[in-house]
């Protein structure tokens, strides 16, 4: 049950539901999570053809995909897990395929070869701030594909974010303009959630991700602050070696302020005591985080 704060108060719908298919895109955060959660519980939705679906890039860490299986188990919701289907072939866009929970990538396979679709082109390079596509590359397009493969031409699609991406990322014109996307987490509630309710409906749920949110869901993630990509290297990483060799092969390199995998390296070896920081630098958005 949603607590007493999730009381509807905006009334925006944009909808009739005539079991038009809903989309619900869970990224393995708890915001995206929380979205599913209410749209299979509440009557708002009920008419609704509803599918859920997971798209992997391979680099998600195992407390993600152990709190993706527990939605499953604890919410009898099915997720269907897809990955990017790429192609080196000129003209040949990106396409999807589902997988089970033992065929998941766990070796950032699928990034590998996102990055070399993009690569087969004139362009040249490594996602980074500048060329920000591998959420893209590997969320957007691997659903939108899958999408348009089994659902309706006119299909709506649920989206996690919340009260702190508003007004930079979403505003509420944007939201009343908006047809084919919609936002629970803003809309449906007497007030937005923001950060405080999420953590207080996770509380009084059977699981939680075991993750602190410094570390992110996908390991090594470009858009982390260097000091939380850092803390990554000291917590734990199955993609050093990956990441040199990437930086290798393109001659360029993923993070923010030109920092190499090696440059992180050194700097997490140092005392935990040392500061790390970098002019304007924090946590860039990502679709992971909804």
């Amino acid at each position: 049950m949603l607590p007493d704060f999730a009381t509807s108060g905006h009334g925006i719908t944009n909808f009739n539901a005539m079991s038009k298919d809903l989309l619900i895109s869970v990224s393995g955060g708890r915001s995206s999570a929380m979205v599913a959660r209410h749209i299979q519980t509440n009557d708002k939705y009920k008419d609704f053809n509803k599918v859920y679906v997971f798209a992997n890039t391979g680099m998600e860490r195992p407390e993600t995909i152990d709190f993706l299986k527990n939605i499953e188990k604890h919410w009898g919701i099915d997720l269907i897990k897809v990955e990017g289907a790429y192609s080196t072939e000129m003209g040949v866009g990106i396409k999807h395929k589902i997988v089970e929970w033992d065929e998941l990538d766990m070796k950032a396979k699928v990034f590998e070869n996102a990055i070399e679709h993009m690569n087969k082109g004139a362009y040249s390079g490594l996602p980074n701030q500048s060329a920000p596509y591998c959420s893209s590359r590997m969320k957007k397009s691997p659903i939108e594909h899958f999408a348009k493969t089994y659902l309706e031409k006119d299909y709506l699609m649920a989206i996690g974010m919340r009260k702190e991406d508003m007004p930079k990322r979403i505003t509420w014109a944007e939201i009343r303009e908006e047809k084919r996307k919609i936002y629970p987490l803003i809309t449906d509630f007497k007030y937005p959630i923001g950060q405080h309710e999420l953590n207080v409906w996770w509380s009084k749920q059977p699981f939680k991700l075991e993750i602190h949110g410094k570390l992110g869901n996908c390991e090594l993630c470009w858009k982390k602050s260097t000091s939380n990509l850092v803390e990554a290297i000291r917590h734990g990483t199955r993609f050093v070696d990956w990441m040199r060799a990437m930086e290798a092969k393109y001659e360029n390199t993923m993070f923010r302020n030109h920092v190499s995998i090696d440059d992180l390296v050194k700097l997490a070896e140092q005392p935990t005591t040392m500061k790390i920081e970098f002019e304007d630098e924090g946590d860039m958005n990502c679709v992971c985080s909804f």
